[in-house]
């Protein structure tokens, strides 16, 4: 079957239609440049899971983006692993669903993990019990919440429903609808297993054109995530204080006979103040103060620092950017 483009780019210099050759079975397919976007948008999502799943779980894992690849619901079914977790979950004021789908290794991986194993997967195939099904809610909500978070363009709000038998699963999605499957690899305690969100290829194109519309604003969906002003940025740089006890001079006979139990005599008042210090440079006069099981220092009048120590210091921050 041929198809005659349109007027314009559709014609040649001389003025003949071109006409090209038309593959119903791509119509519908992923451009490669939609592919781009979504595979951008997803290996944000990657990165949001690995350091909420760390939190969650309590120890150090791994998400990596596989690959993506739309489906049609044959194909979907026949992807679907016979047995796993599966989770659909319903996204607000509109039709859609999106299904979340976990391999039983990496599943009763972190079962175990939640409670409070050492992640050990069981030796035999088993089915899920509710007890595992209710554990389980609690990741499937926060996958849930960095999906949102990653979709800022749609601005979804998803709801998790109860899992799904896996020869079940395709029934989430109309007949007729193609449908997108995206893989991710986690890693965790030495198992790696599969993580997948699939949802409609419709759903998809929705995301994909309102990327493409806020891209006046943003060159790249990274993008969107907001970036600190440079002030918030230098109050989150670190630098080493302490308060010390200036000019006290300790014989060397004394020190020579430290070990461990001694106690070493300053020839200090105790009334005498001490010294807050800022990468080796005097600010004010403190005292030692407690507040609760908390040592603290109590600020009393300043000290000017001299000309070459604010220096020092300078040189030290601007060594930090």
């Amino acid at each position: 079957m041929n198809s005659i483009e349109g007027k314009g780019q559709g014609r040649s210099k001389t003025g003949t239609p071109t006409v090209t050759t038309c593959n119903f079975r791509s119509a519908g397919r992923l451009s490669n440049e939609s592919a781009r976007t979504l595979t951008t948008l997803h290996e944000l999502l990657a990165r949001n899971l690995t350091n909420s799943l760390d939190v969650y779980l309590g120890t150090g894992l791994d998400v990596r983006l596989v690959g993506l690849e739309q489906l049609s619901i044959e194909d979907f079914r026949s992807k679907c692993q016979a047995e796993g977790y599966m989770l659909p979950c319903a996204v607000q004021s509109s039709s859609n669903t999106i299904l979340l789908e976990l391999d039983n290794g990496l599943m009763f991986t972190m079962v175990d993990l939640l409670l409070g194993g050492a992640g050990a997967t069981p030796s035999s195939t088993r089915e899920l019990t509710e007890i595992d099904e209710e554990i389980m809610e609690g990741v499937g909500e926060l996958v849930a919440q960095q999906i949102e978070r990653s979709w800022l363009p749609v601005s979804v709000e998803l709801v998790a429903g109860k899992c799904v038998r896996p020869n079940l699963a395709h029934r989430v999605f109309p007949l007729t609808e193609k449908v997108l499957r995206v893989q991710f690899d986690v890693s965790v305690i030495g198992v790696t297993g599969t993580l997948c969100i699939a949802f409609a290829a419709s759903l998809a194109s929705h995301l994909v054109r309102n990327i493409r519309a806020d891209s006046s604003t943003s060159k790249s969906v990274t993008g969107r995530m907001p970036r600190p002003n440079l002030q918030k940025r230098i109050l989150a740089c670190k630098f080493s204080l302490s308060c010390d006890l200036p000019d006290v001079r300790v014989p060397v006979r004394d020190l020579a006979r430290i070990e461990v139990g001694s106690v070493l005599m300053f020839s200090a008042p105790v009334a005498m103040p001490g010294k807050l210090t800022l990468e080796g440079v005097n600010y004010f006069e403190a005292v030692p103060v407690r507040q609760g099981n908390i040592r603290a220092m109590q600020l009393l009048s300043p000290v000017t620092p001299q000309n070459h120590q604010i220096e020092a210091i300078e040189d030290e921050f601007n060594a930090s950017f």
